[in-house]
């Protein structure tokens, strides 16, 4: 097997994490949706966060939020990590 591939498969883990462990910490002290650099990591989350984006409806729309969705979607990412992490050695 390649060992490029897995590689960056876990590359892509890792920003895909950091920018969901971003939203969740975000939406936690109630940043501003208007900032550019705000809306620039919610924009660019928000694929990654809509599977689970059920589990939400009834978050508050302004304020801080607590999202378990996008929470649970950062989890597996750390999960496949691991199991990248473990093919590889």
């Amino acid at each position: 097997m390649n060992e490029r591939i897995p590689k960056l498969a876990m590359l892509t883990l890792i920003i895909i994490c950091t920018i969901l462990i971003s939203r969740v910490l975000l939406l936690l002290f109630a940043a501003r949706p208007d900032n550019v650099s705000v809306a620039l990591i919610l924009a660019v989350s928000a694929p990654f966060v809509w599977p689970l984006s059920w589990m939400d409806v009834y978050q508050p729309v302004f304020g801080a939020r607590f999202e378990r969705g996008t929470l649970i979607s950062a989890v597996l990412c750390i999960v496949g990590l691991f199991l990248i992490r473990k093919k590889i050695k």
